[in-house]
């Protein structure tokens, strides 16, 4: 009955809704795989963002406790330490008569001023480092001097290298704003590191090359022309002591 109300039907009609149907349950399948799919990299985002909150906090701690060591070596004293930080920063939306616009917009010109609507709270994060120098109470690393800074920044890559060693480093006059005695404490710095990683320092500082395994140096004659020498200290000490 219901078939004789709606009359007659094109026979197209039938063979147009298999297409359909076929379409409909291709796409209803992919579109199962595509929830499946995105379940899936939340779960992955989820378990990477633990996985490296933990590794940040465990090389954070490292680094923290290494700064320490060689700052006092450096200081001869002190103490040094990283503090994270997190600060707020409010982005205001502003709601005009002509529309809404952010804080990024040029906000359209209306006689009335525009009002603050609504406002977006973000997070921004980062770290501090905390110096003290023995007989000082000062904390904050820009009230240090110029060369109380160079020191606290070589205490921190220190650490930083001897948390995560590299095959070899570069150190391009890292020493040059260091006395005698900060260079002698610089270098004993550098043999220790020097068992699991090779330097290649950039240097004119004695302290520094006496600690070297092999000198590199660039010379001239009366010609004008440049020539490089090279001297292994360790083959040297066995030819001077026969």
């Amino acid at each position: 009955n219901q078939l004789a109300i709606i009359g007659g039907i094109d026979e197209e009609v039938a063979e147009e809704y298999k297409e359909v149907s076929v379409k409909h349950s291709f796409l209803s399948e992919q579109t199962i795989d595509l929830r499946q799919a995105i379940a899936a990299c939340h779960q992955l985002i989820e378990e990477l963002d633990a996985k490296i909150t933990k590794q940040f906090e465990e090389a954070f701690k490292k680094i923290n406790e290494k700064l320490e060591h060689y700052f006092k070596i450096l200081f001869e004293g002190g103490s040094a330490k990283l503090m994270l930080f997190k600060k707020e920063v409010v982005e205001p939306e502003i709601a005009v008569a002509n529309g809404q616009t952010t804080g990024e917009e040029e906000p359209a010109e209306t006689e009335q001023a525009p009002k603050l609507k609504n406002q977006k709270v973000k997070y921004e994060f980062g770290i501090d480092i905390q110096a003290t120098p023995p007989g000082k109470k000062l904390k904050s690393i820009n009230i240090l001097s110029g060369g109380e800074k160079a020191l606290t920044s070589i205490a921190l890559i220190s650490a930083i290298i001897a948390n995560n060693p590299s095959p070899f480093v570069i150190m391009d006059e890292v020493d040059a704003a260091l006395d005698e005695a900060n260079s002698e404490r610089f270098a004993k710095i550098v043999a220790e590191l020097s068992d699991r990683t090779q330097f290649i320092c950039i240097t004119h500082n004695r302290a520094t090359m006496h600690q070297a395994a092999i000198l590199y140096g660039v010379t001239m004659k009366d010609d004008g022309v440049s020539k490089l020498l090279s001297i292994n200290l360790k083959e040297a000490d066995q030819l001077a002591a026969k």
